[in-house]
């Protein structure tokens, strides 16, 4: 997320605040800056405004040096206003929205970015027609079920260092066999671009013998034609790999959610960044589940950002954890904000579908809704760059 600073997320999330989703003057979730033996590094010094608790009439500045973790009291406090409480972990979900499964039922023709799914699904499957029907299923009861497991479609964005190794400092999803979908604020970090994409991996820095990761070098970074990095905004960017993935259990594309309404109020977000503000990556894969926030009430509850004019737009969805207070953070920016959905004739093998890209959020774990780019909103542009040749 563009945390305030990039590990952008304000994960641009106040990463503008502070600094996976997954940065600079109000950039989404920045990374963390290099290592310092001082101690902990904060994002570059921004003034962001917050309204007062004097009235909409006057405001004050707060500037992120004046935070720090021993002086809370003056920090801004979120407005909840909800008028049911989020569901429980292992509840059943509410039912969809409206009329949803009718009108969607009406979605006669698939998309491109629909049959491409299929293709890999089929190809790594060849001989188990239920899992391919699975895949291809949109009618579901709107149950989502979490497992341990891998993410197949999981990508570590890696940046090269003067010392030849590889640092991660941003998440992506692979969406076909040669394109990673990620954040565009993950394309400009500290004035460096991204080199490498770790695909299908559990643990950055020590090799697990239970996954077969791929890494590949990326030979164009294509940023939407919209994004301004001063703006959180349009935040969304395709990699093109230098070569195709091999399919395999542990290597494959997830399917692109094609609908601008969700079935279920529950999400999964997930990275190999920090779990809380301040700390070190963790360089492993953690996922969590969040509750979607609908988007006026994450503009009542969120402060003013001037990266964020228009507020939150159609374009993006809101996400937030209610109960354990989880976030994505630094780190997590550019990765995915999903539906994990059972197949009906096999249970045990979860599908996964991108709703949504880790951009930006007020410092991690601050109580505030997570800002994430809505992908339904970008399915035109996605499927002209990735699959030029198919519409």
């Amino acid at each position: 997320m563009i945390r305030l600073v990039n590990q952008v997320f304000f994960f641009p999330l106040l990463i503008s605040i502070f600094g996976l989703c997954l940065s600079e003057s109000h950039r989404p979730y920045p990374p963390p800056p290099p290592p310092n033996p001082t101690g902990i590094h904060f994002p570059v010094d921004r003034d962001i405004l917050f309204p007062d608790s004097n009235g909409p009439e006057e405001r004050m500045w707060y500037r992120i040096t004046e935070f720090s973790f021993d002086q809370t009291e003056n920090l801004p406090q979120p407005k909840h206003k909800h008028s049911h409480p989020p569901p429980r972990p292992g509840q059943p979900f509410p039912p969809p929205p409206g009329d949803f499964k009718r009108r969607n039922k009406n979605h006669k023709r698939r998309r491109i970015c629909e049959e491409k799914y299929s293709e890999y699904v089929e190809r790594i499957f060849p001989n188990d027609t239920a899992v391919a029907a699975d895949a291809n299923d949109a009618d579901f009861d709107g149950r989502v079920l979490a497992r341990p497991g891998e993410y197949p479609h999981m990508a570590a964005v890696g940046f090269q260092t003067e010392t030849g190794s590889v640092d991660y400092k941003c998440g992506g999803s692979l969406i076909s066999e040669s394109f990673v979908l990620t954040a565009a604020h993950c394309t400009s970090i500290y004035e460096s671009v991204p080199q490498w994409v770790r695909i299908g991996d559990l643990n950055l820095v020590v090799d697990e013998r239970t996954v077969e990761p791929q890494l590949f070098r990326i030979q164009e970074i294509i940023t939407h034609p919209s994004y301004n990095k001063e703006l959180y905004y349009n935040d969304i960017a395709l990699l093109s790999l230098v070569r195709e993935v091999q399919l395999t259990a542990f290597v494959r594309p997830i399917r692109l959610w094609i609908f601008s309404e969700l079935p279920t109020t529950i999400a999964f977000a997930m990275g190999y960044g920090a779990t809380s503000f301040a700390k070190a990556m963790t360089n492993r894969l953690t996922n969590l589940n969040l509750t979607i926030v609908p988007n006026a009430e994450c503009n009542t509850e969120l402060p003013a950002l001037a990266e964020a004019p228009n507020g939150v737009m159609d374009t993006q969805i809101c996400a937030q954890d209610y109960i354990l207070n989880r976030d994505t953070c630094q780190g997590d920016s550019g990765g995915p904000l999903q539906l994990n959905l059972p197949g009906r004739r096999r249970q045990q093998r979860i599908h996964y579908h991108l709703i949504g890209v880790t951009s930006y959020g007020v410092f991690c774990r601050s109580s505030y809704p997570s800002v994430y780019t809505r992908v339904s909103s970008y399915l035109d542009w996605i499927e002209q760059t990735v699959w030029p040749d198919s519409g």
